[in-house]
């Protein structure tokens, strides 16, 4: 008579490496849609201009980016010593046609395009940035994102991820609980006697 395995209690962590997989699949497939509909407003847009915009809020972070010479522990990029890509993230409002819009604007810069990087390292609340903006379909004024394809690609990516993640979990909680064998593999019986 063969009996059948016990099953294997389902541990937490699984779960919530379950959500995580779900997440990451649900997150990917929005972001997809969201992304190629503001591209598609953006291609057919009527309407293509800069202004503008007045930076309400700033935040900064930086980044040291590169990878260490063979020779020496030193960062070397372009024979830059220290290469520091830092992010700015802005809150801003713009005007268009006298409606005032508020939006967020990203830039990011790099310490060996030393104008570029100065220019967005001086700004403060209060000051103004020429940004680009386009008339989306229901005849608002959005800006436009200049990272889009790289957060396509992100969001391609999540997808698989979240696949893996949920398979895996998925196989982990639905095996059959194995019992201890103490180092030795366990021999099935055939039911033999002597």
């Amino acid at each position: 008579m063969t009996e059948k395995p016990a099953r294997k209690k389902i541990d937490k962590y699984a779960i919530l490496g379950l959500l995580i997989g779900l997440g990451m699949i649900a997150a990917g497939i929005a972001g997809i849609v969201t992304s190629l509909a503001a591209a598609d407003d953006y291609d057919n847009s009527t309407d293509i201009r800069t202004v503008d915009a007045v930076i309400e809020t700033i935040e900064r972070s930086e980044e040291v980016i590169g990878e260490k010479s063979k020779g020496n522990n030193k960062l070397m990029v372009d024979n830059i010593n220290t290469f520091l890509e830092t992010l700015h993230k802005m809150k801003v409002s713009y005007v268009v046609d006298g409606k005032t819009y508020r939006g967020r604007y990203n830039v990011t810069t790099y310490s060996d395009s030393r104008e570029r990087d100065q220019f967005y390292h001086q700004l403060k609340a209060g000051d103004t940035i020429p940004v680009e903006v386009y008339r989306s379909r229901n005849g608002e004024y959005k800006i436009a994102d200049e990272e889009g394809p790289v957060n396509f690609l992100l969001y391609c990516a999540a997808i698989p991820v979240g696949l893996v993640i949920t398979a895996a979990m998925i196989c982990d909680m639905v095996r059959p609980k194995e019992e201890p064998t103490n180092g030795k593999k366990k021999k099935k019986q055939q039911g033999k006697q002597r």
